[in-house]
């Protein structure tokens, strides 16, 4: 038999095969909906009638009010 020979080892050399698997990561986004209501003064003008009935009493008339005329003399 003969001599053995002598064995180098050498680093590695690597073959990598790479798989992907999904798996699901939840982001929550959270909407929040907020209903306003704004209110507004609007005026509203009302108004109060009232009627009122007055009876005016010039008191008792005493004269008639006339002018008294001259009489005139003949000639």
């Amino acid at each position: 038999m003969g001599k053995k020979s002598k064995v180098y080892y050498c680093d590695p050399k690597y073959i990598v095969t790479d798989k992907y698997t999904d798996k699901e990561v939840v982001y929550v986004h959270p909407i929040k909906h907020i209903n306003r209501e704004h209110i507004r003064y609007v005026p509203r003008h009302v108004y109060k009638e009232e009627t009122i009935h007055e009876v005016i009493d010039p008191g008792d008339p005493g004269k008639c009010g006339c002018k008294k005329q001259k009489k005139r003399r003949k000639k």
